[in-house]
């Protein structure tokens, strides 16, 4: 179909997709991600668990939009007639986003999280996130206009929350945390809370130590004498709390710990009275 194939070229030449050298702006959070984490600076949102984004494309002189789907989506490229400004069609864009679609009903959403394209300018890698968010609030209040019958599909932008907020919000079993941070051209971070069935809790206490050359926020964690493995620390408040009670080798806290069958790690909660 040409229109798909007009659209992969576009984002392609780009750098990004099937025919680019990335193929998304995201990757899984690490172990060794969580320093950077919580000494950035970063956004938040909660996403749909097992949903990939793709791409979202408006080629300089169509009329359209184009959705490319992750490679390993079952769904192929959609072509989405919507009502877009004469100067957004003309000098192109490209978006990451995702699709949802309701269980119930069927409706289907489309999120926009974020501009990598914009007036057929690079600027994922030149502009940070605040920048590229206005990029977006402009397309919606001046290039777009929303027109469900003719979209069949809602489209709307990414939700974010200050990063202190994600503790206050809990996501659901069906949702997973994405940290997106404020600097140009550094890829999200997507965390997955385990399920109710893969966390551990355990019933005994448990004490964290520190070991002779352990870096920041590494702990070793013990029940009784018996050494449990490595704790995975996922909060500021907690690295506070942590290194407050435990500055050396020397020292111990008692804490509250759950265990994450993701990252095999006892996951701290927060430290006992």
């Amino acid at each position: 179909m040409q229109w798909v194939d007009i659209a992969e070229t576009y984002a392609g030449e780009q750098g990004w997709g099937a025919r680019g050298k990335q193929i998304g702006i995201s990757r899984m959070l690490n172990d060794s991600d969580i320093t950077h984490l919580m000494n950035g600076q970063y956004v938040a949102a909660f996403r749909p668990r097992g949903i990939i984004s793709g791409f979202l494309v408006v080629a300089p002189g169509s009329s359209s939009f184009v959705y490319l789907p992750p490679v390993a989506a079952k769904m192929g490229p959609q072509q989405i007639q919507t009502r877009l400004s004469s100067e957004i069609k003309a000098k192109g864009a490209l978006f990451s986003a995702y699709m949802t679609r309701d269980n119930d009903t069927g409706a289907r959403t489309l999120i926009i999280e974020d501009v990598l394209v914009w007036n057929d300018k690079p600027v994922w890698w030149h502009n940070a996130f605040t920048e590229r968010w206005s990029y977006l609030s402009e397309f919606f209040d001046k290039h777009f206009i929303q027109d469900i019958k003719l979209q069949r599909c809602t489209i709307q932008p990414q939700t974010y929350m200050a990063l202190q907020n994600v503790a206050n919000e809990e996501p659901t079993a069906k949702q997973v945390v994405e940290f997106t941070p404020i600097v140009k051209g550094q890829k999200r971070y997507i965390w997955m809370p385990p399920r109710v069935e893969e966390r551990v809790i355990s019933e005994e206490p448990l004490t964290v130590r520190k070991e002779v050359g352990s870096g920041p926020d590494v702990y070793i964690v013990y029940k009784g004498a018996t050494r449990m493995g490595q704790a995975l620390v996922r909060t500021l408040a907690i690295s506070k709390a942590l290194r407050a009670a435990v500055p050396s080798v020397d020292s111990s806290a008692s804490v509250h710990a759950v265990f994450n069958k993701q990252f095999e790690k006892w996951d701290i909660q927060g430290l006992t009275a």
